[in-house]
């Protein structure tokens, strides 16, 4: 499957090594970026992918090997020395900074790139022409607190443009843009490099690189890459370099399930967020019964921490019922919530879910501290009986095992073991936050694992999420949100990622006045 290259290299890492703790982090790395290209590097998560963004854009140095532009050899020391060689870098993090409208932000390190320091006559002029060149879908007249988190990656790549930056290094925008704006995404890179810039793009999503990329690097841990074609390789080839054993051997068959009693009833449910007044839930209306996973599926900027706070009693709703096995509980509190039957699990595990001065043991006991305590004593080692098998249960060996402290394990420890923990206690409803977001997949495989096993039990999960190939996965039915709002209902097996992505990016509208806006845009 190897290709053969000829082009003309804009950029070549060669040999590239870097350590990560007690990870097997990178090693004998090599990648050749040809101009007018575009190449994704493909990688699970904590395979160095981040990593080697940022040393391209300066910000970390590699531990050996070295990196060539245009056959020279270079030394990024910072990123202003990046900027100098034409290189320009974007990812997940919003780049705002306080103060300055949206042409200040075009403007920002301009004096260090290719194109020379730009004026705000200049940018003024230029950007909405560049805008229209290359398709960007940005409006320049929004203000920054009006921004959703893909505007501002529109905004990063206009400012690479605008900047004259011929070498595009995006990292992970797919954790950022719909399904929509990947297609997007694909046109407006394609017509940028071919003015001969090169583009880099990582994801540990397949689908991307098949996608949107002409050549793939795959990244394994600890091991050298291969460079594929990436119209050579199907996604499932791919999927199966980086999990690094059959996909097949991972899968979790989801049955046929005859579903139970009603789980979980929301009545125009309406919920405020003090954070962000696009990610509000407006009227939202929608059921589970026991035995089924629903999905809501919306941009990453909606706020489902504001709407599990809601479910869970930790914020009060501004509106609307919520029934629980056929119980109104709109004005319980959360510990009466967890009582009934509710657990629930966020995406910022480390803020929402656990006491960074508490031991994991501490942490593994906190929802039931009572059965623990007697005349004011602590009964530890009843409470440590207790825990351990939470702990073996979750799959994962911790050095100093129940006495490590949150501050001492990886995102992805904590996520398997709290899982576990809420699980143990065979919740009536399971609420989860992208709980295979930035995860290996084997522990994407074990959360799967664990939460099909309770709708195998007749139990019900709502799954909360930006991800369509997890909701799709995952989910028996799917309600899409836009803005605060469900735009529809869809079952995995009847609908595609372009329909789901289609609704997210709010393009519903032109369905309501009559016609199909999927149709319309696939003719």
């Amino acid at each position: 499957m190897s290709e053969k290259r000829t082009g003309e290299p804009a950029l070549e890492m060669l040999h590239i090594s870097k350590r990560f703790g007690n990870s097997p982090g990178i090693a004998d790395f090599s990648l050749r970026l040809e101009k007018g290209t575009i190449h994704g590097v493909l990688g699970e998560s904590r395979t160095g992918k981040t990593a080697l963004a940022r040393m391209l854009g300066g910000e970390c140095a590699p531990d050996s090997g070295g990196i060539q532009i245009e056959s020279q050899d270079v030394v990024l020391r910072n990123p202003r020395i990046a900027a100098t060689w034409g290189i320009g870098c974007a990812g997940e993090e919003n780049p705002y900074v306080a103060g300055l409208s949206l042409i200040d932000h075009l403007l920002l390190g301009s004096e260090y790139a290719p194109g020379g320091k730009l004026s705000k006559r200049d940018v003024k002029q230029e950007a909405p022409e560049l805008c229209e060149r290359y398709g960007i879908p940005l409006d320049l007249s929004l203000r920054a607190e009006e921004m959703t988190r893909a505007d501002w990656l529109w905004l990063e790549i206009l400012r690479m443009v605008l900047q004259e930056r011929d070498i595009l290094v995006l990292d992970e925008p797919d954790a950022v843009f719909t399904r929509q704006e990947m297609d997007r995404l694909s046109d407006v890179l394609r017509k940028i490099c071919k003015n001969g810039s090169a583009a880099l793009l990582l994801s540990r999503r397949p689908e991307t690189m098949a996608d949107v990329c002409e050549y793939v690097t795959v990244l394994l841990p600890g091991g050298p890459a291969e460079t594929y074609l990436s119209a050579a390789a199907p996604p499932e080839d791919l999927a199966r370099l980086i999990q690094g054993e059959d996909a097949a051997a991972r899968s979790v068959e989801k049955k046929e399930i005859s579903l139970g009693r009603m789980v979980l009833e929301a009545r125009r449910l309406s919920v405020r967020d003090k954070e962000s007044a696009a990610g509000t839930a407006y009227d939202l209306s929608f059921e589970i019964r026991g035995g089924e996973i629903v999905c809501l599926l919306g941009q990453p900027n909606e706020s489902w921490d504001a709407l599990a706070a809601a479910l869970t009693g930790a914020n009060e709703a501004s509106g609307g019922q919520i029934k629980l096995d056929g119980k109104d509980i709109s004005r319980a509190s959360v510990r009466e919530r967890m009582k009934e039957g509710i657990a629930y699990l966020p995406r910022n595990i480390r803020e929402l879910a656990l006491v960074g001065s508490f031991t994991l043991e501490e942490n593994l006991a906190l929802n039931r501290y009572r059965e623990f305590q007697e005349s004011g004593w602590v009964k530890r080692r009843e409470r440590r009986n207790k825990v351990e098998p939470v702990l073996e249960a979750s799959g994962v060996r911790i050095g100093t095992g129940l006495d490590s402290f949150p501050d001492e394990l990886d995102e992805e420890t904590l996520y398997r073991v709290m899982l576990t923990r809420e699980l143990e206690r065979k919740p009536l409803l399971m609420i989860v936050e992208e709980p295979t977001r930035h995860v290996s997949e084997q522990t994407a495989a074990f959360i799967r694992e664990q939460l099909l096993s309770v709708r195998a039990n007749r139990r019900a999960v709502l799954l909360l999420t930006s991800r369509v190939e997890e909701a799709m996965r995952l989910a028996d039915r799917i309600l899409v949100v836009y803005q605060g709002e469900i735009m529809g209902e869809f079952e995995p097996a009847y609908t595609s990622a372009r329909e789901l992505g289609w609704y997210m990016s709010g393009q519903w509208r032109q369905q309501r006045y009559g016609g199909s806006a999927v149709e319309e845009d696939e003719e």
